[in-house]
């Protein structure tokens, strides 16, 4: 009911309705010999908002232009082998895939279409390749059409600016990093809020896009949303460092020294506080007094602990109010009007995704297998009205590789392709005959479009509207010549339904793997990572490595939420391993202005923490620690502890002890006031 009282909803029914009849009327009038693919494009870019319309309709033109040039490639030189076109159509769609794979943010849309969109063109035209370059044509311009229509809709008819809906879920984001803030500070040890803002900044990338597509009064917006994003994802270590060493200095009494405890008090609340402008103002006396508490760093834990404490305090309120005044400039639509705080590199974490290669070499195999084994059918039946399978297998393989299991995507995909056909096979052949005029197949159209227009709009149902939507246009196949070819539709409808039902099975044979797995794969790689990191090699640069890692926390916040209770994967803390990659880096770069022996001894460490990891990649589980490595970073705090003062060594030992605590958090050694670490 709620979906049906949906203003803005209806709002974006209706408009795009009107934008999908003017492509087709358009089309209709310009003699297009299959106009509906303009109608049908119309729904597949619009979306509610226009930064997301706008990104959606560049990547479909760009798309479908490099489909056009691969088909008149193919199709000519391969059309007398039909094996060999079918092998280097399913290649295409494999290597097309592989690149959308690769890149997880609207970019990809562009490659993805690309390689489904070689078979909508080039299978319907095996019976008259030498046609292929008319047929081409004909296809860009009803595609093009349909993007133009429905991109010109959405900026002149009642335009919906992502901004909107940017403030709410940034405002969310923020209120989420706040009390998780203030959780930490208090003693609290909740992993909800940190699991989702993770997997929630994953999705900063696509968001980013859409901003720059919105209103161009706005761009500067764009460029403050990057930052933010590159500061909530350094955020989540120093939170999770920070909660370690409060729980350390507490001991057993749970309980700080008094000037300590009010710094951490006035911290919380500073965090929390609704005035950005008193809180702007109390941020350079907080900065002040978490300064003036530090101590000479030496081999003592307890200084080392408080002096990592309020490094990470003071990296905390950098992060904070620089995440404050970026979001004030994403509300007023600009760039940021002030210099950052905690400064990072330029394009430091550009593009410091977590790209999983195998994973993505895998999916996009698997639907090329699919769509092959489709077309020997196909060619061993000698089907003549088999290839509108061929192109349905393409689509149904190719658009849900993303996922881990596509199977139950893919077979709703074929139940609503089945409803879109009754539905169709209906206006066919009980209610086409009798319309006569254009303005009766409006209103006709309108019945049964503008409530999926409705659920379009609505996340919740717009996973089977669009199939539906899209596949209903297909079949309906509105021409300017009213054709009632009976057995021509259900060829066309079972051959449909094979195709789809065929990459289903070939899915459940080959491709489908459990949100476990995925899990699993995505934690060993971030074990090799970080193992690579202690041997120097890879990225070497701290904020790209705690991009990279904390990219890899948000893909595998949502698998771990799936796994089963008791699975020995779910027990590893993504965010504790990537605290211990950025001491790695730390500890490299120290190692090499120590004396001879204690760099030495650093360096036996880090080989001993590859080791560790390694032997974890290889049991695929979580393997605890050797004594032999504690016992080594033991002695090495109380031996560079020893060295002379200066920022090589206060870094190493920072390094250490982070390594210290996040290697070995259970057994750190017990001291009461101020103790040093024995020497070894």
């Amino acid at each position: 009911m709620s979906v049906l009282l949906d203003r803005q909803g209806w709002l974006f029914s209706i408009k795009t309705f009107l934008a999908s009849i003017t492509a087709l009327y358009i089309g209709l009038a310009g003699n297009l010999s299959r106009p509906y693919w303009a109608m049908a494009t119309v729904y597949i870019v619009s979306q509610p908002l226009l930064g997301p319309t706008r990104a959606k309709g560049l990547y479909r033109i760009l798309g479908t232009l490099l489909a056009g040039v691969a088909t008149l490639i193919m199709l000519p030189h391969l059309v007398e082998t039909p094996l060999l076109l079918s092998a280097a159509m399913s290649l295409w769609l494999a290597g097309c895939l592989f690149l959308a794979l690769l890149n997880r943010g609207p970019r990809g849309y562009a490659f993805l279409l690309a390689g489904y969109t070689t078979a909508f063109i080039g299978f319907p035209a095996v019976t008259s390749p030498e046609m292929i370059f008319d047929t081409v044509v004909a296809r860009s311009e009803e595609i093009i059409l349909g993007t133009v229509v429905a991109l010109l809709f959405a900026a002149l008819v009642f335009p919906a600016s992502v901004r909107p809906m940017l403030s709410g879920r940034i405002s969310r984001w923020m209120d989420d990093a706040a009390q998780w803030c203030r959780q930490i500070l208090e003693g609290g040890r909740a992993h909800a809020p940190r699991n989702r803002l993770a997997a929630d900044l994953v999705q900063f990338e696509a968001l980013i896009e859409f901003l720059r597509r919105d209103d161009p009064r706005h761009a500067g917006a764009a460029v403050s949303m990057a930052r933010l994003r590159e500061r909530m994802l350094l955020l989540l270590p120093v939170l999770s460092s920070i909660a370690d060493r409060l729980d350390a200095l507490r001991g057993n009494d749970k309980a700080l020294p008094e000037d300590l405890q009010s710094v951490v008090d006035d911290t919380r609340e500073w965090l929390v506080a609704d005035d950005a402008t008193a809180a702007a103002g109390l941020y350079t006396s907080l900065r002040a007094r978490i300064s003036a508490l530090k101590p000479q760093v030496d081999a003592d834990l307890q200084r080392l602990q408080l002096a990592t404490l309020l490094l990470r305090l003071e990296e905390l309120v950098d992060l904070w109010q620089d995440c404050r005044m970026l979001h004030q400039a994403i509300e007023h639509g600009t760039a940021p009007r002030e210099t950052p705080r905690y400064r990072i590199r330029a394009r430091a974490v550009t593009d410091a995704r977590h790209v999983d290669y195998g994973m993505a070499l895998f999916s996009a195999l698997s639907a090329g297998i699919a769509l092959m084994s489709y077309c020997v059918l196909w060619i061993g039946l000698g089907w003549e009205g088999g290839g509108n399978g061929a192109m349905m297998a393409a689509v149904a393989a190719a658009f849900f590789a993303a996922q881990d299991d596509p199977a139950p995507s893919m077979m709703s995909f074929l139940i609503w392709a089945v409803v879109a056909s009754i539905v169709a096979g209906i206006y066919q052949f009980g209610i086409f005959p009798a319309v006569h005029d254009f303005g009766l197949l409006v209103l006709l159209l309108a019945v049964v479009f503008l409530p999926l227009g409705l659920l379009l709009h609505n996340p919740k149902t717009m996973l089977f509207a669009l199939p539906l939507t899209v596949n209903l246009v297909a079949l309906l196949s509105v021409q300017n010549t009213y054709s009632g070819n009976i057995q021509g539709f259900v060829n066309s409808a079972v051959a449909m339904f094979i195709g789809i039902g065929f990459a289903v099975v070939m899915t459940r044979l080959f491709r489908s793997v459990g949100a476990e797995w995925s899990a699993r794969r995505l934690v060993r790689q971030g074990w090799g990572t970080l193992a690579e990191a202690a041997e120097g090699r890879g990225q070497q640069d701290r904020e790209r490595f705690a991009a990279r890692m904390l990219d890899l926390l948000g893909l595998l916040a949502p698998r771990l939420a799936a796994t089963p209770e008791g699975s020995d994967i779910a027990s590893v803390d993504m965010l504790t391993e990537a605290r211990v990659g950025l001491n790695i880096l730390q500890l490299r770069r120290a190692r090499l202005d120590l004396p001879e022996r204690s760099r030495e001894a650093v360096e036996h460490i880090l080989a001993d923490i590859a080791t560790h990891y390694r032997r974890q990649v290889a049991a695929r589980r979580p393997v605890p620690g050797e004594a032999a490595l504690r016992e080594r970073l033991d002695a090495s705090l109380a031996r560079v502890g020893s060295v002379a003062a200066g920022k090589a060594r206060d870094e190493a030992l920072m390094g250490l002890v982070g390594l210290r605590f996040a290697l070995f958090p259970a057994d750190l050694p017990a001291r009461e006031g101020s103790a040093a670490l024995p020497a070894s």
